[in-house]
């Protein structure tokens, strides 16, 4: 077993591979996973955001106080005295994020403008734009002051007052909020299930880059070269390599779903035992995918920095194709047509419906076991490749031993 322990140790001479992508990696779904939101239970009722506001009212009609009082029902509003420095500092120190000036007469300018059919007088507003919230408050602002407009227009000989009490009564209406659950039925269970969707990048990133290195080390022309000399049989040496491959492998994928059950122990508890049971061998199915993608990397003796750079951007290009960054629904359907060919795509559908298995029936089973079908099938179409790579590179000069030196 002396090439099976000298593989191990070509991986625990680079710890921070795995300390970055599976450790760092791992605890980064955790946190993201934690901070989402899937309706259910947990799900906050809808509450309009309320902006920081200011207002100096310097005409002091019954339009300009009756919005006054409007911008407090849908805001919280911080007084600033009306000087210039008040003005500037109110808004450079974030104490309001929404200043409006009603400069003197505006109130008769509006009615007038009203009824000449003219457009209606604008106010004086400072807001930040480093935040949408000053935006947020004037739209409002502007939406009262286009009903009160068009109230004074429908009512000529109406006051001031009720035409400002009209636009309110208007502003007032509203629709009612409800929340909608969308997505699976067993919402308790998403989180769970979002941190084992990201794990795609995880096991991605980790077992290639980590498995790439241990085969590419191992697949040096130099070190390959002494190996034939040895009295282990080729066999003997691809068992062991294979072997500590594996291994890797596993221990990967135990710490990705081990730290997910660990956090997400009670999201977990939403899901039947048996689809408990088949969303942890869809995961370590989906795991054979990038062990079939570090075997070719190593066959192709492609160097460490290159292992790194396919583990990172194969990982992130199949997780945003599986739905993980961005979901599908949003994509264009060229981009959902694409997806099918991405092997996230099949774990992200099993996952979801191995969460919201009730009973182990044959038709609920069926779709799960096709998609566990579809990624063996990928892991075993790269792994096939890797062997006719490393077939070939045997038999090359370059590569040393009997083979070569026929074929040269």
């Amino acid at each position: 077993m002396q090439v099976f322990k000298a593989a191990l140790r070509t991986v625990l001479r680079h710890p921070l591979y795995l300390l970055v992508y599976a450790a760092f990696l791992s605890l980064m779904g955790v946190f993201m996973a934690s901070g989402l939101s899937f309706g259910g239970s947990d799900a906050a009722a809808f509450v309009p955001y309320e902006t920081t506001f200011s207002i100096i009212d310097r005409d002091g009609s019954d339009l300009s106080q009756e919005l006054a009082a409007y911008l407090r029902t849908c805001g919280i509003e911080a007084p600033i005295e009306d000087t210039r420095t008040a003005l500037q500092d109110a808004v450079a120190k974030g104490q309001s994020s929404y200043v409006l000036i009603v400069p003197p007469g505006f109130g008769e300018a509006l009615m007038d403008a009203a009824r000449s059919d003219k457009e209606a007088p604008a106010l004086q507003t400072v807001y930040s734009y480093y935040s949408l919230e000053g935006s947020l408050m004037d739209q409002e602002v502007n939406e009262y002051l286009n009903l009160a407009h068009a109230y004074a227009g429908l009512l000529p000989h109406a006051p001031q007052a009720a035409v400002a009490q009209a636009a309110t009564q208007a502003m007032g209406t509203s629709a009612q909020v409800q929340t909608v659950e969308w997505g699976s039925a067993n919402a308790g269970s998403q989180r769970f299930v979002f941190y084992l969707s990201w794990g795609t990048y995880t096991l991605f990133a980790a077992i290639i880059v980590s498995v790439g290195m241990l085969m590419g080390t191992l697949n040096r022309t130099d070190l390959r070269r002494r190996n034939l000399v040895s009295p282990v049989t080729p066999l003997k040496y691809g068992l062991q390599v294979g072997a500590a491959s594996l291994l890797v492998t596993v221990g990967v994928w135990l710490w990705t779903v081990g730290v997910g059950l660990a956090v997400f122990h009670e999201s977990a508890a939403h899901v039947s035992g048996t689809g408990l049971a088949l969303m942890l061998a869809s995961s370590l199915a989906f795991a054979a995918i990038p062990l079939a993608v570090g075997c070719l990397l190593g066959q192709l003796g492609v160097g460490e920095f290159a292992s790194n750079a396919v583990g990172n951007i194969a990982g992130m290009a199949v997780s945003f194709l599986g739905g993980v960054w961005v979901s599908l629904d949003l994509l264009d359907p060229t981009m959902q047509a694409i997806a099918h060919f991405s092997p996230a795509y099949w774990y992200t559908d099993a996952l979801q419906r191995e969460a919201d298995l009730a009973a182990p029936t044959l038709d609920a089973l069926m779709p799960i076991l096709g998609d566990l079908g579809v990624m063996l099938l990928f892991a075993a179409a790269i792994f096939a490749v890797a062997l006719v790579v490393g077939r070939m590179r045997a038999q090359s000069a370059e590569a040393g031993g009997n083979a070569g030196a026929s074929h040269a």
